[in-house]
């Protein structure tokens, strides 16, 4: 459920909420950050830092030869099988359970994701990995939008995670 709609439950005339239970905080930015958050984040950027460590790397040996981009693109097809991962978790935490839609809607990043896996052209794959990892967070955020996505401050580390995974594979494919 999306967080502006978990709110706006909570806090309906006539809700019931557990006494010991105190509505989140809301502020223009969106929930409280809390350590849930903060820890989503550092993981979140410590997942990116070996794409960064990559192309860094990449960029260094003026080139694409050698194991490094190899790696960089399984690592990067791995994110892709995660991130449909999370989508899975969404669907089958909403309190009316999935919907075969959603179920699907999760299992395709791991299908996009199975030929990536497999030996071929690595220039393609960087692309690939590229307008998959960014399709997959503009479903996210219109799902989150209708209010059937992840949490609001899923979507917070999303974006940025989303962001240094494009410019890791961006610069490496200029220098591959």
């Amino acid at each position: 459920m999306a967080y502006e709609a978990y709110v706006a439950d909570e806090t309906a005339p006539g809700a019931r909420t557990s006494p010991n239970r105190r509505p989140p905080r809301v502020s223009a930015r969106g929930p409280a950050s809390g350590p849930t958050t903060g820890a989503a984040q550092l993981l979140a950027y410590l997942a990116a830092a070996p794409l960064i460590a990559a192309a860094l790397l990449i960029v260094a040996l003026n080139g694409g030869s050698g194991p490094v981009p190899e790696l960089m693109a399984l690592y990067g097809a791995a994110l892709i099988v995660f991130f449909g991962g999370v989508r899975w978790g969404v669907a089958v935490m909403r309190p009316e359970g999935p919907t075969l839609r959603s179920l699907l809607g999760s299992a395709l990043p791991l299908m996009l994701a199975l030929p990536l896996f497999l030996p071929w052209a690595l220039h393609l794959k960087f692309v690939a990995i590229m307008a998959l990892t960014a399709a997959l967070l503009v479903d996210d955020l219109n799902a989150t939008r209708r209010g059937s996505g992840a949490p609001a401050w899923y979507l917070a580390v999303r974006l940025p995670l989303t962001v240094l995974i494009e410019v890791a594979f961006l610069v490496a494919l200029a220098e591959a």
